[in-house]
């Protein structure tokens, strides 16, 4: 059985994860957006070099502000944002390679039925893909708190995820505000671990009875 599930914000359309991904869809409603989900920061701004391991394969056009047939920006952001377009001379498809990650979350703008968005693996491997005919409306509002919202993709299990891919087959797909949880290195885990063995040693240190040896 693949291990999903979808809040209620989202459509009760059903989609299809490939064998054995154990991936959660959790949905935020935005206009404005909410920001990083917990225990997430924000990684991919368009205002600000991207956080270190985070490097896009063809990436995205950028602008600031909205203009009517070509894009819009995601509902109250006032800086720069990202998007991709079927218009002659702006990028189609936009990847961005991530380290090793426990969760991703983007602010999405004006969904429209046409936007599309894939979830990849460390491999580059498609682990699911999400459209925004998925979602209820799917009209492209530009203001709307249900056309606007922060979209989290959660790995489960022995699951990372290694990137999102963005898709446009219309005239734009905007979205802004990337954020991220990455899986501890190694190093890490090993330095954690290490921290809790002293930490065991104090507790058992402390709870030794103290012994008193008689004055002479």
């Amino acid at each position: 059985m693949i291990a999903h599930r979808l809040l209620p914000a989202l459509l009760a359309a059903s989609i299809a994860l490939p064998a054995g991904a154990t991936i959660v869809i959790a949905p935020r409603l935005g206009a404005p957006d909410p920001g990083p989900l917990p225990g997430e920061r924000l990684a991919v701004s368009f205002d600000a070099a991207n956080a270190a391991g985070f490097v896009w394969d063809g990436a995205p056009a950028t602008r600031i502000g909205s203009v009517s047939g070509q894009a819009a920006a995601p509902a109250g952001v006032t800086g720069r944002f990202g998007f991709v377009s079927t218009q002659a001379g702006r990028p189609r498809i936009a990847t961005l390679r991530t380290p090793a990650l426990n969760s991703i979350s983007f602010y999405w703008g004006s969904i429209d039925a046409h936007n599309r968005v894939q979830l990849l693996g460390t491999a580059g491997q498609t682990l699911l893909t999400l459209d925004g005919n998925n979602f209820t409306p799917a009209n492209g509002n530009w203001s709307a708190t249900l056309t606007n919202r922060r979209v989290q993709f959660r790995a489960l299990g022995n699951s990372d995820i290694g990137g999102l891919r963005f898709i446009a087959r219309g005239v734009a797909f905007e979205f802004d505000s990337i954020a991220a949880n990455a899986v501890p290195e190694p190093s890490s885990w090993a330095l954690l671990i290490a921290g809790f063995g002293l930490v065991g040693a104090a507790t058992r240190r402390q709870r030794q009875p103290m012994v008193r040896v008689p004055a002479r």
